[in-house]
């Protein structure tokens, strides 16, 4: 039998279009490359497909092929699959079977045929005020159709957690908070031409999920992507003051003044099969009021790493680690002089403070907390239909105190703490599927199990059912349960969000 390898043929191969114009705002390497790194053989009678990635396989959703209307196979882009000699038709993209998009291809005996992308990717890292990646949601419609692609999530650095990549039909795309319609003034609009990989960071304020932000990564972050170094690193400072007076008025005269700093950095690691990731976070901002001394506003010192080794691509262990304290002393303040009630660790009262104007409730680099956390990421079904990733880990915390107290609501008990540590089995499962052309539904179930006792047992369970009436009309439906502290008892909440969409 006759061995054509790929490499020799990529000079006879006729790709399907041009040359890639926008691969160079890909994360991955350019479409000649990835072909010319697979180790595919095609024998005798065969041609190659062969369908380039954007990001990574893995953060892909996985293509189909047809011939006629007969489903051949399906793989992950970034890979090709050997053919017999005719035509087949590609389907890819993110969302519902109607909104996927298709193109018809040949392939010829011996001949290497590569989909030029004639769909766009987009990339989005939800992130908070620190820059920390969070799991937040998003929706994400397509303005030029007034059509809803569905709900997109952040990540948690701290299980290795990847940004899933949306390829969607080029256009004009609006990102919305969870529920809110296409129509709404509070959306962040971003534009995407063929072939074109998209990132954007969206900003969320996490204590009402409000977006505050949608920018793309620096320039010198997407350079830095596609050199060949595997090291990253990111150093920012930031600081801002305020000054602020007011005479004359209905209060008295006051001048305030705000200094704030912070120092953000970052230093990837990221080669086969090591991921390494360290992340240092100093915050440091005071206020002084007329008549006042500086006294600490905010107060944050943070550091996390966290290391995957890969047996495989869809399997590895990860160790990580997260280090928090504050670097000065908290001070509470009392408007009028006040006596303080003193308990130890035990709950017994141990004498009373009386006429305070302020008391410490904590001394400089106290509470001191640690977490660690091993376990394994493994993806065990990825298909066209479904995906399902399972996380299962030991998480662990501490947290040392020195002299640190905590008030009641009525300000006038102060309770001693004492040092906590807290060990347990954490495990987390992610379920993505398409039931049918026009139905979806995700589920995420993520619970922490601290002894054998279930009473303990904290869970989140949330599912979303997504069913596409028409073009205009969708229904979801949302079921969601939970128990967790403080409040350890089932909770539960269902939601039916029927949407119209349509704009003139």
């Amino acid at each position: 039998m006759r061995i054509f390898p790929t490499h020799i043929l990529l000079a006879l191969t006729l790709l399907y279009g041009p040359a890639m114009a926008q691969d160079f705002t890909w994360i991955a390497p350019p479409a000649r490359g990835q072909l010319e790194r697979d180790p595919t053989l095609i024998p005798k009678g065969k041609g190659f497909l062969f369908v380039p990635t954007m990001t990574s396989a893995l953060n892909e959703p996985s293509f189909r092929v047809f011939r006629g209307k007969k489903a051949i196979a399906e793989a992950s882009p970034g890979t090709g699959m050997l053919l017999s000699p005719g035509y087949y038709e590609v389907l890819i993209g993110t969302g519902t079977d109607a909104q996927m998009m298709s193109r018809t291809v040949p392939v010829e005996e011996g001949m290497t045929t590569m989909v030029k992308p004639f769909w766009s990717g987009l990339v989005i890292n939800v992130i908070d005020e620190a820059r920390t990646s969070v799991n937040e949601s998003y929706e994400l419609y397509w303005e030029d159709q007034r059509e809803n692609y569905g709900i997109g999530f952040g990540i948690e650095e701290e299980r290795g957690e990847a940004v899933k990549t949306w390829l969607l039909p080029p256009g004009n795309y609006t990102v919305v908070r969870v529920g809110d319609n296409i129509s709404t003034t509070r959306k962040l609009s971003v534009r995407l031409e063929p072939g074109e990989l998209a990132q954007r960071n969206l900003v969320v304020d996490t204590d009402d999920n409000t977006f505050i932000g949608f920018y793309p990564p620096t320039i010198q972050g997407l350079l830095s992507q596609t050199t060949d170094s595997n090291w990253k690193t990111n150093l920012q400072i930031s600081g801002s003051t305020q000054l602020a007076t007011s005479q004359n008025t209905t209060g008295e005269d006051l001048t305030v003044v705000s200094l704030s700093t912070q120092i953000f950095g970052r230093s990837i690691y990221n080669s086969l099969p090591h991921f390494a990731n360290l992340r240092l976070i100093l915050e440091e901002g005071f206020t002084r009021e007329e008549g006042d001394a500086f006294r600490t506003s905010i107060d944050e010192f943070e550091i996390r790493a966290t290391y995957i080794y890969r047996l495989s691509e869809r399997v590895g262990p990860y160790l990580r680690g997260v280090i928090n304290t504050k670097l000065f002393a908290t001070e509470a303040r009392f408007p009028q002089p006040q006596n303080l009630l003193i308990r130890d660790v035990d709950g017994n009262i141990t004498g009373t403070l009386n006429n305070l104007d302020e008391f410490t409730l904590s001394p400089a680099l106290s509470p001191l907390e640690l977490r660690q956390g091993v376990g394994i990421n493994s993806q065990l079904i990825r298909s066209f239909p479904l995906t399902l990733d399972m996380r299962v880990g030991i998480g662990a915390r501490q947290s040392y105190v020195t002299d640190t107290f905590d008030l009641n609501a009525l300000r006038t008990v102060a309770s001693k703490l004492r040092d906590t540590s807290t060990t347990g089995l954490e495990a987390l499962l992610i379920l993505n599927s398409r039931l049918s052309r026009y139905l979806s539904m995700d589920s995420e179930f993520d619970i922490l199990i601290p002894d054998i006792n279930t009473d303990a047992w904290e869970f989140t369970f949330e599912n979303r059912l997504r069913l596409l009436l028409s073009r205009f009309v969708n229904m979801d439906i949302v079921l969601n349960f939970e128990r967790v502290k403080p409040i350890v008892r089932l909770q539960s909440r269902q939601q039916v969000l029927l949407r119209f969409v349509y704009l003139l």
